[in-house]
């Protein structure tokens, strides 16, 4: 109801380019008690099920401009195609932005008691949508799935609207970018990495052989591949110059100095919390780690002969924990792609919260 309320409002918004318009709707009128009646009515077929809205949004690209038929008609069909061909529902556009987009209100809850599984629904709805855009010759967008950089989860985004701030995650990704289109060898990778508050732990086996890579920041632990397919090992040393005889030291010294700022931490075994920060950190060797870099700085330890020290442009002024950051100096581009099977993650929860004889 408060998805609705916000739409309905906006139809009346005395601001044209702020201004909603319901395309379509199989609710008898527009009076919010009587709405509430009569999802209620359809809900009492499901009264166990907490979770009986479907909320989503179609964004299309600029360039791709529809009449209110076209539109429409997209609508029903991603509607059909995600199962919601019997249900309640609202079909709003609003013209708050430069480019079309749809705001979809659907009751899980079919009229003859079925309910829409929500299993899954995001990697089913990219499916869906990229149906679409082939059909309709549209602006074709990657999957998450062949994304170089791992789109932001649900608690990410909603961290971001809570506190106007990107996660410590989208973060990072915007620094390594920095710090990799900064560098040319592992060296200087190491070198502007830790500059910029970021420190590594390289997997290295016993015979120097580097098989993986974890990212350290701001008391945050991130692997490469949940960090973005281009912040992978194999990925870095397709555009970073590496050589396994050469770099072990300086990557074996890296991972020390890791070792000695974030202690337990840098092991498997650290426990994570909500996704912006670890428990069991050590936080009193930054002094060490700087000294390490400005003495590195000094006498161009282990760099390539000839080769300067690049200056992050953009991260080379913070301090190594990352306290300080500018945040307004990002554009920071959020697509909302995340493959959590809902309904089984809630269920094992509930299941979770149950066995200890309490809900969660």
């Amino acid at each position: 109801m408060g998805a609705l309320g916000y739409n309905i409002r906006k139809l009346d918004h005395p601001d044209p380019g702020k201004k909603a318009e319901l395309l379509d709707t199989n609710f008898l009128n527009l009076d919010i008690k009587q709405i509430r009646g009569e999802v209620e009515l359809i809900k009492a077929l499901r009264p166990g099920l907490n979770k009986y809205v479907y909320h989503t949004s179609l964004n299309f690209h600029e360039n791709d401009q529809f009449d209110n038929a076209s539109l429409l008609k997209i609508a029903h069909e991603y509607l059909n195609a995600m199962g919601f061909g019997n249900n309640q529902y609202f079909i709003f556009r609003h013209y708050d932005a430069n480019h079309p987009h749809l705001h979809l209100l659907v009751n899980r809850i079919t009229f003859d008691g079925k309910v829409v599984s929500d299993a899954n629904n995001y990697k089913r709805s990219e499916r869906t949508l990229r149906d679409i855009e082939r059909r309709y010759n549209l602006l074709q967008v990657s999957s998450t799935e062949n994304s170089r950089v791992r789109a932001p989860t649900k608690d990410e985004l909603e961290l971001v609207m809570r506190t106007g701030k990107p996660s410590n995650k989208m973060l990072l990704q915007v620094k390594m970018n920095e710090v990799i289109n900064g560098s040319r060898t592992i060296s200087e990778l190491i070198f502007n990495g830790e500059r910029a508050g970021i420190c590594f732990l390289f997997n290295q086996q016993s015979t120097g052989r580097i098989s993986g890579i974890t990212y350290f920041f701001n008391g945050f632990k991130i692997k490469g591949q949940h960090l973005g397919n281009q912040f992978k090992w194999a990925e870095l040393i397709k555009y970073i110059d590496y050589e396994q005889t050469r770099d072990s030291k300086e990557i074996s010294r890296a991972n020390s100095r890791t070792k000695t700022i974030y202690g337990s931490l840098s092991e498997s075994t650290g426990r994570k919390n909500n996704g912006n920060g670890f428990d069991g950190i050590h936080k009193g060797h930054s002094a060490d780690l700087r000294h390490d870099i400005e003495e590195q700085q000094a006498i161009g330890q282990n760099l390539e002969p000839g080769i300067p020290v690049k200056e992050n442009p953009v991260v080379g002024d913070y301090n190594l924990r990352g306290d300080t950051f500018d945040y307004d100096r990002f554009d920071l581009q959020i697509e909302i792609t995340d493959d959590v099977d809902d309904e089984q993650v809630h269920g094992k929860r509930r299941k979770r919260g149950n066995d200890y004889g309490h809900s969660r």
